[in-house]
């Protein structure tokens, strides 16, 4: 009883700290995965994290092969509509696989793709270099598997260190004890010698589990991420390996470390940095925390608003009815762009809510939030199709005073737009 204050305090910080978003992204990563199903987790709450930018997700050799962990994050990426982040393919190494490896390969991870469509010549060093090239803030690399890719990556290109804030690594604290570690040995001395710091990531605990209350934990957020998760582990093969083993937080550590460092034990040894989840900390305690993570990204990001108001008192009669059914179904951000469009606007209009509608589209594709994309729309200067450009500054951010938006003098208007 005697933490419970403590927690109380610590459950206000987090709260802060993880809803934060200041419409510019605090944190720049880059994923690499295995294939393992905490990964699907830890990937899903990257995704989620409304001060989290993810720049693309490479698949390496570990649990599973590249090109089978390929299609899950794809898959994965299609169910959350961002298809807009690039996904890159290291090269094949030795096949032996773990003992886990056919159980995680028959995990679904997203929707059943055509395989037939995914480009499979995405080498991972091409994506790394394509996505980094003229990327203006530093990058924290995230490494859910062995640090072969990055490795490799550097080898190639030695220069690109200096972009580099530092690289988040999930493996034991005892390092060669680690699966990760035991992946590629060379690779992380190679690293260890760089200039880049390594963060390596662990929970020691043996409390944290997936289990029939962090999943009841997971049915209150209100959240596609969320709900991919309870997806997942609702398939039959998931099920029954909780019922049989307990099934860890592992990879779960990262995003939580990234987000609230606060919440590690840390200590620096030779150079390294070491962070273990607290085991003191109440199971339930953490699995609140990652629920918040998840739920971050449906925040409206308001300026002035405590919250976007929703109270069917606040609207005329003809929207008053549709506020709670077109929420449930789009989503409150959404909502608040095609409110907003309509209000400033000043009327009710087709094409502003198109242009809208198009703009919160752009932001999912590539999981951006608001000041984020730059736009060229063709649909001129003249009403109706111009009232598409107002959608598209409201709902991005993209504005005329902001320097994010033009419009094209091309002869034919069209209500289109290029974002990058």
């Amino acid at each position: 009883m005697k933490y419970i204050p403590g927690w109380i305090f610590l459950m206000i910080i987090m709260s802060g700290q993880v809803l934060a978003h200041s419409g510019q992204p605090k944190y720049h990563v880059i994923i690499d995965t295995d294939g393992g199903i905490d990964d699907m987790r830890a990937i899903s709450m990257l995704l989620a994290g409304n001060d989290i930018r993810v720049l693309a997700v490479n698949c390496s050799r570990g649990t599973l092969m590249p090109r089978t962990v390929f299609s899950k994050v794809h898959s994965l990426l299609s169910a959350f509509h961002h298809e807009g982040i690039p996904v890159g393919i290291s090269r094949e190494t030795d096949p032996d696989l773990p003992e886990w490896a056919d159980f995680a390969k028959n995990i679904h991870w997203g929707n059943p793709l055509n395989h037939s469509s995914l480009d499979e010549n995405n080498n991972a060093v091409d994506i790394l270099n394509s996505v980094t090239e003229n990327y203006p803030d530093r990058i924290t690399l995230v490494a859910l598997g062995s640090l072969k890719t990055y490795a490799d990556w550097f080898r190639v290109n030695p220069d690109i260190v200096q972009k580099i804030e530092r690289i988040i690594w999930y493996n034991h604290p005892e390092t060669q004890r680690g699966f990760n570690y035991q992946l590629s040995p060379g690779s992380y001395e190679f690293i260890r010698n760089s200039a880049v710091s390594i963060e390596t990531v662990a929970n020691l605990s043996d409390n944290l589990t997936v289990n029939d209350t962090y999943l009841s934990t997971m049915q209150h957020v209100k959240s596609v991420y969320a709900d991919q998760i309870l997806y997942v582990h609702a398939q039959k093969p998931v099920k029954e390996r909780i019922k049989q083993d307990p099934m860890y937080l592992w990879d779960d550590m990262v995003p939580l470390y990234l987000t609230l460092p606060l919440l590690f034990d840390i200590e620096s040894r030779d150079g390294i940095t070491y962070a273990s989840i607290m085991p003191e900390l109440p199971r339930d305690f953490v699995y609140e925390t990652i629920s918040k993570l998840l739920g971050s990204a449906t925040s409206a990001s308001n300026r002035v608003f405590i919250e976007f108001p929703v109270d069917t008192a606040l609207y005329l009669p003809e929207y008053a009815k549709m506020v709670n059914t077109t929420i449930e179904q789009y989503g409150l951000v959404e909502w608040k762009a095609i409110s907003l469009t309509n209000e400033i606007h000043g009327h009710t209009g087709i094409y502003s809510i198109i242009g809208a509608k198009m703009g919160i589209r752009a932001m999912e594709y590539f999981n951006v939030g608001i000041n984020n994309m730059k736009v060229v729309t063709f649909a001129g200067n003249d009403p109706p199709l111009s009232c598409f450009n107002d959608g598209i500054q409201i709902s991005t951010g993209a504005t005329i005073g902001q320097g994010l938006i033009m419009i094209s003098d091309s002869i034919s208007t069209i209500p289109s737009a290029i974002f990058t």
